[in-house]
């Protein structure tokens, strides 16, 4: 292997949920393309080192939850969150993971979501 952070890279980048990192200081690490296909979000790498909150701006539900997984260090498994984008409601399943380095210290978080607007309705 060439390159192993571009292979982890690359990992995140093809994850077929979308996938948002922010750090202990509450500034967005990583955001994969399918988060921004998720959202609606035209350009991911603008959102890099801004404040989650910035980033998430239009999203005030989703903010919540990273606020609580900063605030708290918990983890959740299997949630959803209804958020808006524009006048069409999206219904958001996510968990949440901790960042941790190799010494067990805390960095920010991660959370992992799908849109399940289309589950919801047929169920």
């Amino acid at each position: 292997m060439r390159d192993p952070a571009e292979y982890y890279q690359s990992i995140l980048d093809n994850l077929t949920g979308g996938f948002l990192s922010v750090s202990l200081d509450g500034k967005v690490v990583y955001v994969n393309p399918t988060a921004g296909r998720i959202l609606h979000l035209p350009d991911v790498g603008a959102l890099i080192g801004k404040d989650y909150a910035a980033a998430l701006d239009g999203f005030p539900a989703l903010c919540a939850v990273v606020r609580d997984a900063l605030a708290t260090h918990t983890t959740v498994h299997r949630a959803e969150v209804s958020v808006l984008h524009g006048d069409a409601p999206l219904v958001i399943g996510y968990s949440t993971l901790q960042v941790k380095n190799r010494a067990g210290e805390y960095l920010g978080l991660g959370i992992i979501f799908q849109d399940l607007t289309f589950v919801k309705k047929k169920s």
